[in-house]
Order: C-alpha cells, then structure tokens, then sequence
C-alpha cells in the first residue's frame, strides 16, 4: 500500500463500462451528477460511482494461497465489517464478486464495482509475506478499501505534498526528464502526484492518519513533511464507510412496507 516500487495501480478501465456496472449494482451511484464523468466523495476521497449495493453478501474467492494467508486476510479484512452493511463470504475457486491471487511483493486491487469488469482473472493481488503482521494487516485493509470504493487519502484535492518529485522518481527507476508518454512515469504520476479535481468531487478535510494514505518518506518531500505507515482505520475512515454503506433507517424501512 505505500513504497513498493513493483506495486502497479488499478488497471485502466471502459469508463462507460464502469458507470454501467456500478449503476446496475447500486442506483445510488448516479449521486449527486447530471452527467457521467461528476464524481462525488463524503468523509473521504472515494468516486462514489463505484460503491456496492447496501446490504448484499460480497463473495470473495480465494485464487490460490496456503491458510494461514487466507486467514489472515479473513481477518485483516474484517475490521471493515462493523462499519459497513455488508456481508463477506469467503469460498474457495473462480467464482466471486472479489477474487483474490496472492502474488509475492505485490499489492493491488480494482476500485469497487470495478471488480466486475473483470470476469476471469483476479481482481485483488496480495502478497503473501506473513512475517510483519501489522504491515500485512495494513496492506489487506488498505486493499479492500479499494474493492470496497475508496481512492487514495493523498491524492485529496486539496492535498499539498511538498514532493521531492525526482527522488520518487528515481525510487521507481524513472526520472523527471523522462517523457510524460514513459510508462513508469505515468505510473508514478499517477500514484503519488496526480490529484483528484476538486471540481469534479465533493470531499471532507483531509485525513493524514487514513489507511488509504501512503506512508511518505521525508527523504520524499522538501522540508520535514512526512506522514507515517497508518496500520489501523482511522475514525474517518470507518465514518466514510458506513456512510457509503448505511444502514436502512426506520423511516425507510417503514416507506418500503
């Protein structure tokens, strides 16, 4: 979730496609927009185009892995569960909303309904390096953050890194004097510099202590700007989810009787 050179993001995806699942997976996902490309965020950044349905069972299989990594995957991603009403069931084979492959060194996961586009292949990467628990917990809340909706805490429209870009570039085996068309250039950019648009997204104050925040190393950035490794969810993370994930009220209950 933070530092690892060889950690790739989100695959691209057909943004009609992906507007199209989400819909169909939760109206709800339409907020606030007129349009296709509005984005809206609450208490966290996150496109709220890409949430599940309240209330529905997520099925997640298991790829491949030995036990003790799935369980402990089972319990890292738990912690999301008291804040969001959702149902996890993990099964083993091919067939989940959520589809899990441990892959060593690797972190990496579709934005929520985004999931869906893939029909084959995984959809979350975990590695399965289980000697630092606390750093393999991290990674697997951070990661399904992600399958759960949630973009990157550092990538807040109003974020201001005092990035030392050279050195996150040289970190990554790129420079700044490479073509913006270079691959690991646009990954790095994409990563760690390019923001959300304020314009196209509505979104609280920014949270340092956010499990979808990268650790920022000070050799990273000018001055003496840097932010630690965050193992737990913050209070405003667990308020984001349950917010994109609430559940029904009695007044709804009652309007639907």
């Amino acid at each position: 979730m933070n530092d690892l050179p060889h950690r790739f993001t989100e695959q691209s995806v057909d943004p009609n496609a992906s507007y199209d699942a989400a819909i169909t997976e939760n109206p709800a996902n339409q907020g606030v927009s007129s349009g296709r490309t509005k984005r809206a965020v609450a208490l966290a950044v996150a496109r709220h185009t890409k949430f599940w349905a309240p209330g529905r069972t997520l099925r997640i299989a298991f790829l491949n892995g030995n036990q003790a990594f799935k369980d402990a995957v089972k319990k890292a991603a738990d912690n999301w569960l008291p804040h969001v009403n959702l149902k996890f069931d993990f099964v083993e084979g091919t067939e989940g909303d959520i589809r899990i492959r441990s892959e060593p060194g690797v972190y990496w996961s579709y934005i929520g309904t985004n999931a869906l586009l893939e029909t084959e292949g995984p959809t979350m990467l975990l590695s399965p390096d289980l000697r630092m628990p606390g750093f393999f917990a991290a990674n697997v809340m951070h990661e399904f953050g992600h399958a759960l909706g949630a973009e990157h805490e550092h990538l807040h429209p109003e974020m201001n890194i005092p990035w030392n870009k050279q050195a996150v570039y040289e970190l990554h085996g790129t420079s700044e004097d490479d073509d913006e068309d270079s691959y690991m250039r646009r990954e790095v950019d994409q990563r760690y510099f390019n923001l959300l648009d304020a314009s196209e997204v509505n979104y609280s104050p920014y949270d340092p202590q956010s499990i979808m925040h990268y650790a920022i190393h000070q050799e990273w950035t000018h001055g003496d700007f840097k932010i630690h490794l965050n193992l737990v969810l913050s209070e405003k993370d667990k308020a984001f989810m349950s917010k994109a994930y609430p559940y029904p009220t009695a007044e709804n209950e009652q309007a639907s009787h």
